[in-house]
């Protein structure tokens, strides 16, 4: 439910330009299960958000220029992948990728993995809102259609989802450490639900410069948006 206004500068290879996020939005999470019971191809992340009367709100148009996708696990062996989903058509149904509106949410589709050349192994993610006020986020990545590099930290302690809308809002679903209840089956399953508390997926810096001749000081944020390494590290940094 909290927002945080910040600014986002980075790059994404599928995209032409920077890649610029308004805001950092928190969202409380219901459920995350990272399973690898054996084969690269048999690996499954879904990922749940569900918030009652949130006053957040879907800022951005993911139909125009696509999102993002970042996947963090923490623990004993924490991993995490950020996926571009760029809008376009699916060579095999014909359809956009993505499909909706702000007002009645967006829905992302690839049931068979052609974007991206062919590589994604999101198979579908959703961002909605209803009239009542309950908002939603959903996500399911398969390694039946692309590698996923998400496996259970063996033993996982907390995990985060950041959907990001390029040119609009970022959307955090975090699992933190000591919240809610985990199960752990060595490295082949890690699932975290039933959270109380929401957390951003974001690490911000804060610089404060001073002058002796003055006492005014003035404050600077940077949001990483950048699928870089160093935007790797600072979310599982976030979520130790």
């Amino acid at each position: 439910m909290q927002i945080k206004r910040l600014y986002a500068f980075g790059s994404l290879l599928v995209f032409a330009g920077g890649l610029a996020y308004a805001a950092d939005q928190t969202i409380l999470g219901n459920s995350i299960t990272v399973k690898n019971p054996s084969t690269p191809d048999k690996r499954k992340v879904t990922g749940k958000a569900k918030e009652k009367g949130s006053t957040n709100t879907i800022v951005g148009d993911p139909t125009v220029i696509g999102a993002t996708l970042t996947i963090s696990a923490s623990g004993g062996t924490p991993s995490t992948q950020t996926i571009p989903l760029p809008q376009g058509t699916s060579i095999t149904t014909g359809k956009p990728f993505w499909s909706g509106t702000a007002l009645k949410g967006f829905k992302y589709k690839d049931p068979k993995g052609d974007n991206n050349l062919g590589t994604s192994p999101v198979k579908s993610a959703q961002i909605k809102k209803t009239p009542s006020g309950n908002f939603s986020i959903k996500v399911v990545l398969t390694g039946k259609l692309g590698t996923v590099l998400v496996t259970p930290p063996n033993p996982g302690t907390s995990a985060c989802i950041l959907l990001g809308i390029t040119g609009g809002d970022t959307y955090s679903v975090a699992f933190k450490a000591g919240d809610g209840l985990v199960t752990n089956k060595g490295a082949l399953l890690y699932k975290h639900k039933k959270v109380t508390m929401e957390g951003s997926c974001v690490a911000a810096t804060t610089t404060t410069t001073s002058s002796s001749s003055s006492t005014s000081s003035s404050t600077s944020t940077t949001l990483y948006g950048s699928p870089s390494k160093a935007f790797f590290e600072r979310v599982v940094g976030l979520l130790d």
